[in-house]
């Protein structure tokens, strides 16, 4: 009987040191290194994304839903223009050359627009997030998030961040990157501590034009 307790207890140190297949995935240095490499090799983006928030923990809340057009110029430039799915008079530009950025607001057609312009870098991370995504600047990444990157059933990967800098953890709790069998940004979800969710779908993109 002791010989067989001492079975069992052998059997369980075995197996609980063995490692757990059901637990978080295991980053993929090589699958990283080819979307970086995908990414880097283009200066400029431009289309259209469809941007969602949601409440996670309340399903049946009403959906947020805002078009985006965007063109972005590597590493700095860029023209993101977001309008509302049920107010289509209404718009918001954001512009920079690099060094000034302009808020442009419209409320309604025809009507003067309200331009404010600041230097760039300051109120632009809405704009300066989807510039890194779309790049996907590794090293300039890894100075704010811990990355993880894996491989998706359709060939594909999926890109996890999340943030490690103090000021981000106050604004998000993740962000996750889809990107298609050739590499290509499909959708960014973005979680905050808010408990807000935002998914925005690329739509439409055209590189290098």
């Amino acid at each position: 009987m002791q010989i067989l307790v001492q079975g069992f207890a052998l059997i369980a140190l075995v197996f609980s040191s063995l490692p757990s297949f059901a637990g978080e995935p295991t980053h993929d240095p090589v699958i990283l290194d080819q979307v970086v490499a995908a990414q880097q090799q283009h200066r400029t983006v431009q289309g259209k994304l469809l941007w969602l928030t949601r409440q996670i923990a309340d399903p049946s809340a009403p959906v947020r839903e805002q078009q985006v057009q965007f063109y972005l110029a590597f590493p700095e430039r860029y023209h993101v223009i977001v309008t509302k799915a049920d107010d289509q008079e209404s718009k918001q530009h954001y512009v920079s050359d690099g060094k000034t950025r302009w808020e442009i607001a419209q409320l309604f057609a025809g009507e003067k627009p309200d331009v404010k312009a600041a230097p760039s870098g300051g109120d632009d991370e809405f704009e300066r997030r989807l510039m890194a995504c779309f790049r996907f600047d590794r090293a300039n990444l890894q100075a704010d998030f811990s990355i993880l990157a894996i491989a998706t059933a359709d060939q594909g990967a999926e890109i996890r961040l999340t943030p490690s800098a103090v000021k981000l953890k106050e604004q998000l709790t993740m962000l996750v990157l889809s990107f298609d069998k050739k590499h290509a940004l499909k959708s960014i979800r973005s979680d905050d501590p808010q408990g807000n969710r935002l998914d925005f779908i690329v739509q439409e993109a055209t590189y290098d034009q």
